[in-house]
């Protein structure tokens, strides 16, 4: 398409060769500073660093960018007041990801007393078990499993091999990514002399609408009642949440961070990667915990926490920049106890 046609279609102001032809989206930071920006390609530019380490971007090729970085380049632009979201229509104009017919596949297995919403996609060797509920305009994976009585909205997207545990509830337009295991058992054992008994897990999952959960995942059902996750919430790759956890809305959860039973955390929070939580600590509106943190006490509304054991974050800053001191003060102390009494 055209620079021009593109503009309309992303809702920003065309500057430059409005019949420039563009193919396709690149990444300028894949560009050595030297290189100029291929033909026929447009390319994200939102920050003046990007552009100071890449000055060939100014007269070549096309961008998407900013309005107030818009006169910096002569040669093809696509201006947004919200460059952002612009970025985000873009990338799903040329998004290649395949598109899959309604229908059940012959290959798949369906339980009769499973409901099928009108629309859905369920493909070969996906098997959805009796009471299972798939809403309207979902789309199953091979090899995706619904436990009996396992419900999924209208519109969720499941991908290979993940399995949804029985009574577990996912809501609508969610993404579940491939390998991820929803309702496994809590984590829930009882130790007598020369014995060790299972605490029967008997609750479920039951999963907000529009969240995203990354490929291998692991959200335990609750021992009791329900292990929940609130609606808009997205959480990254090999990420681990534990029973009884009650996690709010519009929360982000980077990978590799493991939750323990019984967290809650209210709407807002952000959890970085590599992330240790204890069990049932409770984290505030909007608090956040930075990566590669170890966190044992309960957080304040807005407040980031650091370290092992996590702290607010400006303390532990002033705590390690402290340690880094240390060595000379020992040094110091010896000197003075080396030092003869007068």
């Amino acid at each position: 398409m055209t620079l021009s046609e593109l503009g309309r279609l992303l809702g920003g102001v065309v500057k430059g060769e409005p019949d420039y032809e563009v193919r396709g989206v690149r990444d300028i930071e894949r560009l050595a500073p030297e290189q100029a920006l291929e033909e026929h390609f447009i390319y994200f530019v939102e920050s003046k660093a990007v552009l100071k380490r890449h000055p060939r971007a100014a007269d070549s090729g096309a961008v998407l960018t900013t309005a107030a970085m818009a006169e910096g380049f002569q040669r093809a632009a696509v201006v947004s007041g919200d460059a952002r979201l612009a970025f985000i229509r873009l990338l799903s104009h040329f998004d290649k990801a395949p598109k899959f017919p309604a229908g059940v596949s012959p290959q798949a297995v369906v339980d009769p007393a499973a409901r099928i919403g009108s629309g859905a996609c369920v493909m070969a060797g996906a098997t959805v078990m009796a009471g299972a509920v798939v809403g309207e305009r979902c789309t199953l994976y091979p090899g995706v499993v619904l436990e009996p009585h396992a419900e999924i909205g209208e519109g969720t997207v499941i991908y290979p091999n993940t399995v949804i545990g029985h009574h577990c509830v996912v809501g609508k337009r969610g993404v579940l990514h491939g390998g991820s295991v929803i309702g496994a058992d809590g984590f829930g054992f009882y130790d007598e002399k020369g014995g060790r008994h299972k605490v029967p897990q008997i609750g479920n999952v039951e999963i907000g609408d529009d969240v995203e959960i990354g490929a291998s995942c692991t959200i335990d059902r609750a021992t009791i009642e329900t292990t929940s996750i609130g609606s808009f919430t997205k959480i990254d790759d090999q990420v681990h949440i534990g029973h009884n956890c009650r996690l709010g809305r519009f929360m982000y959860i980077a990978g590799n961070t493991g939750l323990a039973g019984s967290v809650t955390a209210e709407d807002g929070v952000m959890i970085s990667g590599m992330v240790s939580i204890k069990d049932h600590l409770h984290l505030a509106k909007g608090s956040i915990v930075m990566g590669m943190s170890g966190l044992a006490q309960d957080t304040e509304p807005g407040q980031a926490y650091f370290g092992i054991p996590a702290r607010p974050a400006r303390e532990a800053h002033k705590m390690n920049s402290a340690l880094a001191k240390l060595p000379g003060l020992l040094a110091k102390l010896r000197h003075l106890d080396a030092e003869p009494e007068e």
